[in-house]
């Protein structure tokens, strides 16, 4: 009976890895390492050992790049309700995850991950996948949601998106350091390919990806 009950939580698991809509943990409030220090320790790797993240790591890293938080009626850093800042206040960043089990795109108002294939799909996303990162986060920007102020000069929008992706690579990374992970970020992308695995509509384009991963 017990080895049944153990055998029926592995299919959950695996079940729930493969092409299905991932519930995620709240984020960690603490992780015991100070900003100074997750800056010292920030490193970039082109390899990896292969070691999967944690839900809660992972939870807690896509929380910090566009995670929501409480919206602040004087600054206008946080009237998006995100860890970031948006100009026009709307949050025209999305994040999309991908390992070797699937691809999904991080819905941050309901703490989940959205699927998107049920396969690695890295490859087709960016000729510099590294296969043994633990996972690759890819940057889109909606154009759909440009502010009115730039709707003249969406070259200039795609310049601030670029920045605004950027701030949340940062967050992300320097949670990833605190949680020993190394990274590393990348503009070789195939912007078709990240289109059709992921779903893209038709008005979101790709920026660059972050892969992270464990050296030991």
């Amino acid at each position: 009976m017990k080895r049944m009950l153990v055998f029926m939580i592995f299919l959950v698991m695996t079940f729930s890895l493969f092409g299905q809509d991932m519930g995620l943990p709240r984020p960690s409030s603490k992780i015991g390492v100070d900003l100074l220090t997750a800056i010292e320790n920030r490193s970039v790797a082109r390899s990896f050992v292969k070691k999967s993240v944690s839900t809660e790591n992972l939870a807690t890293i896509l929380w910090a790049g566009l995670g929501i938080r409480g919206a602040d009626a004087v600054s206008s850093a946080t009237k998006a309700g995100r860890n970031i800042s948006f100009s026009g206040d709307t949050p025209y960043i999305n994040v999309y995850v991908l390992t070797n089990t699937g691809a999904w795109k991080y819905i941050p108002e309901e703490n989940k991950l959205q699927s998107r294939s049920s396969k690695d799909s890295r490859t087709e996303v960016s000729s510099g996948t590294i296969p043994s990162a633990a996972l690759m986060v890819l940057f889109t920007v909606d154009m759909s949601l440009i502010p009115p102020f730039l709707r003249s000069n969406p070259g200039m929008f795609q310049q601030m998106a670029h920045a605004n992706a950027g701030f949340a690579a940062q967050n992300m990374a320097l949670t990833g350091s605190a949680l020993k992970l190394s990274s590393l970020i990348q503009y070789s992308l195939n912007p078709k390919g990240a289109a059709s695995v992921l779903k893209l509509s038709k008005d979101e384009l790709p920026l660059f990806t972050l892969q992270m991963g464990y050296t030991e």
